[in-house]
This record gives C-alpha cells, sequence and structure tokens, in this order.
C-alpha cells in the first residue's frame, strides 16, 4: 500500500494509534521537517485509556509505541473525544489547549507548534 491510507468515520483513538498514524504521516504528501526529532506522548484519559508515544526521527514517525519512555519531548492529556475533534479538524490543538481540552507537559514551545504538525496526522 503506497497510499495514504484515509481516516475513517468510527474510529477509535486506539485504532488511529495502532494503525494509521505511522502510514498517515510519513506517507503526507506535505514536506517533512527534517530537523524534528522528538518523542511526542499522547496520553488517552477515558474509555480508550492508553498512552502512545510517537517517534519521530528527522521528521519521519520511526515507531509509534505503547511501551514507557521515561522523558517524551512533550506530552499531550486529552480524552479520545478531543484527539478525535483535532484529528477531524474540529478544533485545534490550541483551541483545545487554551480551553482546558488538553494539558501539555514537557516542551511547551514544540507542543504549541502542533497546528502544523496536526496537519500530517
Amino acid at each position: 500500500m503506497n497510499e495514504r491510507p484515509e481516516i475513517p468515520e468510527n474510529i477509535t483513538s486506539a485504532e488511529y494509534f495502532n494503525q494509521l498514524l505511522k502510514d498517515r504521516v510519513n506517507k503526507s504528501p506535505i514536506p517533512k521537517i527534517p530537523i524534528l526529532n522528538a518523542i511526542i506522548q499522547f496520553e488517552i484519559t477515558d474509555g480508550e485509556k492508553g498512552t502512545w508515544n510517537i517517534v519521530v526521527e528527522n521528521g519521519v514517525v520511526a515507531e509509534v509505541t505503547k511501551e514507557t519512555i521515561e522523558q517524551p519531548t512533550c506530552t499531550f492529556v486529552l480524552c479520545s473525544a478531543t484527539f478525535l475533534s483535532i484529528l477531524r479538524r474540529e478544533i485545534t490543538p490550541q483551541k483545545a489547549f487554551f480551553t482546558g481540552r488538553v494539558t501539555i507537559k514537557g516542551n511547551i514551545f514544540l507542543a504549541l507548534k502542533m497546528n502544523i504538525l496536526v496537519t500530517y496526522l
């Protein structure tokens, strides 16, 4: 499969992390950010509770893992509905943060650039 996969309407956040994220980012037609090296962690707090780490090396997703990573570059703590709303472009990451729907830990500077990064998701 060489095409970028579409996001099914009824996908869950766990399915997105486990099945689509890596291909959607790496197959995005948008030019990669070659200087981006980071571990971006998402903590989903509700029914699909879990922590996923997206390991980005030279602007490409090298790995999506549920393994514990002690010091991610930044962590987003949010519920599944908010995560899916961000994916569907119903809300921006900044708006979710400033309305209290997302808590950010770690590198706030990188986290606030998620408006740019979310276009890859």
